[in-house]
């Protein structure tokens, strides 16, 4: 979650997006976008596409910045 905060952040400060205005704009709680950032929520599929809608960037730019790795164990 820290991961995933943290690049929404980077992303969000690339652009020159106060944390209030973000939100506001989007739809979206400060405490919301505060909580996300700081990685202290598990962060629902739609505050995902809101971000991505906000930063005016795809979806699978912020899964891809997330660089994880999975396994298949079959």
């Amino acid at each position: 979650m820290k991961l995933l905060g943290n690049s929404l952040k980077s992303l969000r400060l690339k652009q020159n997006k106060s944390l209030n205005i973000f939100a506001y704009e989007n739809d979206l709680t400060t405490a919301t976008v505060s909580r996300v950032e700081n990685g202290l929520v598990d962060t629902k599929f739609s505050t995902l596409i809101k971000y991505a809608k906000g930063l005016e960037i795809p979806l699978d730019i912020i899964i891809k910045n997330l660089d994880i790795e999975y396994k298949n164990d079959d």
